[in-house]
């Protein structure tokens, strides 16, 4: 049986695994193979990654600890990403990104979610890491606003 969640962290020279973060994002979606691409390009990319399947798990990995960032799906059972961010973003004005093929579905909802980024699925991994790195430069800078961004 897979294991709900994952830590991912960077491999350093010797294969030993590197704790120097750029920082801490959780990735939810309820698909388990694109939250794995996901946290894999993150962690390449420095980052050290957790991984949720649902909104529960989600608030449960928010409870143990601290994340600089979350990247989320939309439309997800039992409960969607729009009301995990209002639930998050009551304690702390975390950045999210949200990976989506419904976003005409949540636009309206949309605009009640500070510091959010847009992104459509399919998703280049390429484009998300360009993302994750301007948003977290915006939260260093205060910018608070919802960015739409398109896949290629």
């Amino acid at each position: 049986m897979p294991h709900e969640h994952l830590h991912h962290g960077r491999l350093g020279s010797g294969g030993h695994i590197d704790r120097t973060s750029k920082g801490t994002i959780l990735v939810v979606d309820n698909d388990p193979e694109l939250r794995n691409v996901l946290c894999v390009r993150l962690s390449r990319a420095g980052y050290d990654c957790v991984e949720a399947g649902s909104g529960a798990q989600a608030l449960a990995e928010w409870q143990r600890r601290s994340f600089d960032l979350v990247v989320s799906d939309l439309n997800m059972p039992g409960g969607d990403g729009i009301a995990l961010a209002d639930t998050l973003q009551r304690s702390e004005n975390v950045p999210i990104i949200f990976v989506t093929g419904f976003r005409e579905d949540f636009r309206t909802r949309l605009h009640r979610v500070k510091d959010v980024t847009v992104l459509e699925k399919p998703l280049d991994p390429a484009v998300l890491l360009e993302v994750v790195e301007a948003s977290l430069v915006g939260r260093d800078t205060g910018d608070d606003g919802l960015r739409v961004g398109e896949a290629s």
